[in-house]
């Protein structure tokens, strides 16, 4: 770029900035030349062959050049191709399938009709959660837009109703509607004559984080009663899920087909929910939490401690149960289905008894028994029976995925040593204490098949 080039750029500069739309104006201006003579006149700057007179329109110039370098960055590195692949991947993996009645799931590509339902199946903005850093608002990709990809089947939305107000922000309360029920006529009967609801509801990306407790665990708002309405016009329903944390979903679950947890899955969230909806992707991610049945059992985790009066019938007094629900979650720790199922079989421990300087092979084989290829997590538990201090009723020591075609069996063999024995005793030491271990491998922590063997001097 000439010097001359360099004063026609620095009076173009002074005339758009006196009419406040330099970036703007600038960006269109190099976006019609080559990259390169941008770069010149930058590079024109660093070695001060620009004269002198220009020197401070071209500083401001250079900070102009250097933000749209910023821009562009966005879009070739940060908003490249593969970035947003690996964002999608990440947020396909994250998706768990919770039930799926009578494989209503995947739902079929042609000839069905789709009635799409929730205030959050139209919102990119909510999908980016709360811990988005520097993220840009409303860029994630709807539900919505996500079926629309696929062209075949015909798509209607109704809101249904308003989950929340006006703009969310990190700082405010997120509004919720409690009132106004403006939407749910339209969408019952937007309902009746479809193949399929899609009923995508959960909380609002801001209603997540620190600061942001909730002290009843169901559906907020008006979705509730959304779903049970929608519910008594067409049973076909699946419940997708967005929400930062577990919620009280037994309801749903005695009631709802098909359910699907997703969570606040980031700029590529509808696509990833579409392609597993329609089956192009099967779920295999399991849940990092239990799920309880009310809020009545919270805090609910799966490494309780034995109590001393141990049961799971609430009509003896004498155990330790509630009077009005079962001690176990709705949902466990580690749950997650799959558009397959699996079989494990000839689970195995290689010995019975361990030293410190020892190691035990844990083994067992997976089948895939359904019809399509799919991914299943297997996990591995531990159980001290007896410690100085008292211990979980189990503790995850390992997993590892697996990918099984239909019929395909695979071993899964897990090591135990020392170090998986280990916790921080009443002698105020790490150290692991002969006796008693048992050993679960399973689909989630619920698993109850078990070997033992003990530790020994």
């Amino acid at each position: 770029m000439s010097k001359e080039s360099n004063k026609d750029l620095a009076q173009l500069v002074i005339i758009v900035l006196a009419m406040g739309a330099a970036a703007l104006f600038l960006s269109r201006w190099l976006s019609s030349r080559e990259n390169s003579a941008a770069q010149e006149y930058v590079d024109a700057l660093d070695d001060n062959s620009i004269e002198r007179d220009n020197l401070n329109m071209g500083v401001v110039v250079k900070d102009l050049l250097s933000k749209i370098k910023k821009l562009e960055r966005e879009k070739t590195v940060i908003g490249s191709k593969e970035n947003n692949l690996a964002a999608l991947d990440m947020a396909k993996k994250s998706i768990v399938l919770l039930k799926n009645e009578s494989s209503l799931l995947p739902i079929k590509k042609n000839g069905q009709k789709i009635t799409l339902i929730g205030h959050l199946a139209n919102d990119n903005n909510s999908p980016l959660g709360n811990w988005r850093g520097a993220g840009e608002s409303n860029s994630a990709v709807t539900v919505l837009e996500g079926l629309e990809n696929y062209g075949k089947n015909s798509i209607t939305y109704k809101k249904g109703v308003d989950l929340y107000y006006g703009e969310t922000n990190f700082h405010n309360r997120v509004k919720l509607n409690h009132t106004d029920k403006t939407g749910f006529k339209e969408a019952k009967l937007a309902a009746k004559s479809a193949d399929i609801v899609v009923m995508v509801l959960g909380e609002e990306g801001f209603q997540s984080g620190e600061g942001r407790s909730r002290t009843e665990l169901g559906l907020p708002g008006l979705q509730q009663e959304l779903l049970e309405e929608v519910y008594k016009i067409n049973k076909n329903i699946v419940l997708v899920l967005m929400n930062g944390r577990p919620l009280n979903l037994t309801w749903a679950d005695e009631n709802i087909p098909a359910i699907l947890e997703t969570w606040h899955l980031g700029t590529q969230s509808g696509n990833a929910i579409a392609q597993v909806l329609y089956g192009d992707y099967n779920p295999s991610g399991k849940l990092t939490m239990s799920f309880p049945r009310n809020v009545g059992q919270v805090p609910l985790y799966y490494n309780y401690k034995k109590t001393g009066r141990p049961g799971a019938s609430s009509a003896e007094v004498t155990k330790s149960t509630y009077a009005d629900v079962e001690n176990s979650p709705l949902y466990p720790f580690g749950y997650g289905l799959s558009y397959t199922s699996f079989s494990y079989s000839d689970f195995s421990l290689s010995s019975k008894e361990i030293t410190r300087d020892d190691t035990i092979i844990a083994s067992v084989k997976i089948t895939n028994t359904g019809k399509v290829k799919g991914k299943e997590v297997v996990q591995m538990y531990i159980r001290d029976h007896y410690g100085s201090l008292a211990r979980p009723v189990k503790e995850l020591k390992g997993f590892e995925l697996l990918e099984l075609n239909p019929g395909e069996t695979k071993e899964v063999s897990f090591e135990i040593d020392n170090s998986k024995l280990l916790y921080y005793t009443a002698n105020d030491r790490w150290e692991s204490e002969n006796g008693k271990f048992s050993v679960f491998i399973g689909g989630d922590s619920d698993v109850k098949e078990n070997k033992s063997f003990d530790l020994i001097n």
